[in-house]
């Protein structure tokens, strides 16, 4: 019940505060109200509870901040890294200082769900043993788990928010330019090197967690670019943008198995877009 009240109360502040930054005049003003959003996060975070909502707020200000001179991904670099940069000294904070792993007490969670269920006990042995086998890599994955829930509070933040400025016509749809969103071409030569390195690198272990992490991560940000592409081909043949949520929806319906195939082809066609450059040629 907490959490929902958080989630409810960052969504409506999140558009609150955007508002807020972006009436803001001086430049300076809204840096340091950020700043101190940031702080008060990070306090509240490790003395109380986690603050979700705080991170919604945030997510407002950044939008807020670069509203003014806005592009997609402008507000998304800018937005993810400060989330990331949050999370990431809150969890040290928690495990340096007060002795609180997450990653512990999610086990101990999911333990207690597996053990509560209906399942026959052999299939709770079965669940058990791969949850420990896969605790060590998440615990290497937990640089990345953070950045994935930064991009998605980033990405659920810019839809609301985006659409309030639309409607009070403080930007215009052409403002939004999510289709344009192209990371640096130079990028496709990290994520070649850290899944080489994945693959081959395993011998030296930091290396080697690195490289996991940096490659999961730029998978992430090249299914953007290749979900970017897919837009800007939607607003090239002015087509409603409804048929591709449908079947974002339709495949969520029909399992993991089809949503990740058509995930998966949306990070590959964001890294042959290196190549290719889709939009020059659409």
């Amino acid at each position: 019940m907490e959490l929902l009240i958080h989630f409810i109360a960052g969504v409506a502040l999140s558009v609150v505060a955007a508002f807020g930054i972006f009436k803001l005049r001086s430049h300076i003003l809204a840096t340091l109200c950020i700043v101190l959003s940031v702080v008060l996060y990070i306090v509240l975070s490790y003395m109380y509870t986690e603050m979700v909502g705080l991170q919604f707020v945030m997510a407002g200000m950044l939008f807020g901040f670069v509203a003014k001179k806005f592009t997609f991904q402008r507000y998304f670099v800018v937005t993810v890294l400060v989330l990331w940069f949050s999370l990431l000294v809150v969890y040290y904070l928690h495990f340096n200082i007060k002795g609180i792993d997450v990653i512990a007490n999610n086990q101990k969670l999911i333990q207690e769900m597996i053990e509560g269920s209906s399942l026959g006990t052999a299939q709770k042995l079965v669940l058990m043993q791969q949850l420990n086998d896969f605790l060590p890599t998440m615990k290497i994955l937990l640089p990345f788990s953070y950045f994935f829930s930064s991009v998605v509070i980033s990405l659920f933040i810019y839809a609301i928010v985006y659409a309030f400025f639309i409607r009070f016509k403080l930007l215009t749809s052409s403002d939004s330019k999510f289709s344009l969103f192209r990371v640096n071409e130079w990028v496709v030569f990290v994520l070649i090197a850290s899944w080489a390195t994945v693959l081959l690198g395993k011998e030296v272990h930091y290396l080697w967690a690195i490289a996991l992490n940096i490659g999961m991560l730029l998978c992430v940000v090249y299914t953007i670019q290749g979900l970017s592409i897919v837009n800007y081909f939607f607003e090239k043949r002015q087509w409603p943008k409804v048929y591709g949520m449908l079947v974002l929806v339709v495949s969520m319906l029909l399992g993991f198995q089809v949503l990740f195939f058509i995930v998966t082809m949306l990070m590959g066609l964001g890294v042959i877009d290196f190549w290719m450059n889709f939009r020059k040629i659409a």
